[in-house]
Formats: structure tokens, C-alpha cells, sequence
């Protein structure tokens, strides 16, 4: 027990490292307003769109961590994690695109 909350507490600064609100200030400062804006606009006509994001992030996040890998279409040659058999009821695509 006392591992496990001291290995949580080594790698929690790693965790909560790799986000951080106004990360694009400098090189696009209405980013996070855009998203937001764009979110709200979708959640008004469909109030699902929020768990659908999160679902999407999980996916994403759960074979080899939080890469964006879930949003790169497939080619005619490769089969891409986003139309993977486990990704299949992921939604909100056109959201990010």
C-alpha cells in the first residue's frame, strides 16, 4: 500500500506536466476560445458531444498513451486506429476535424 501511493505521488508531476491551460498564448492565443466556442455550439444542438469527446480521449489514451493517434484517417494501404473494431463507436470526428 505504502508503494503505491508513494509511486503515485512520483509520478503524478509527470502527469499533470503534460497539460496546462494556455499552452498556445503565444502562438495562438484564441485557441482555447475557438475550441471552446465551437464545443458550446455543438453541446447546444446535441448535449451528448461531451461524454462522446471524453470516450474519444479514453480510446485514444489506452493502448499507448494520449497521442492523437485516434484522429489519423486510414490510407488505401494501412488501417488506421481510428476505424480499428475497438474505435467503432468512438464519434465526434468531425467535431476535431
Amino acid at each position: 500500500m505504502k508503494i503505491s501511493f508513494i509511486f503515485l505521488c512520483l509520478l503524478l508531476p509527470i502527469v499533470t506536466a503534460q497539460l496546462r491551460v494556455g499552452f498556445y498564448s503565444s502562438t495562438c492565443p484564441r485557441a482555447e476560445q475557438i475550441v471552446r466556442q465551437a464545443v458550446m455550439q455543438r453541446f447546444s444542438t446535441d448535449r451528448s458531444i461531451t461524454p462522446a469527446l471524453l470516450c474519444m480521449h479514453f480510446h485514444d489514451c489506452f493502448v499507448k498513451g494520449c497521442d492523437a493517434s485516434i484522429l489519423i484517417d486510414s490510407t488505401q494501404t494501412m488501417q488506421s486506429e481510428k476505424d480499428a473494431f475497438p474505435n467503432q463507436s468512438v464519434r465526434g470526428f468531425d467535431l476535431i476535424d
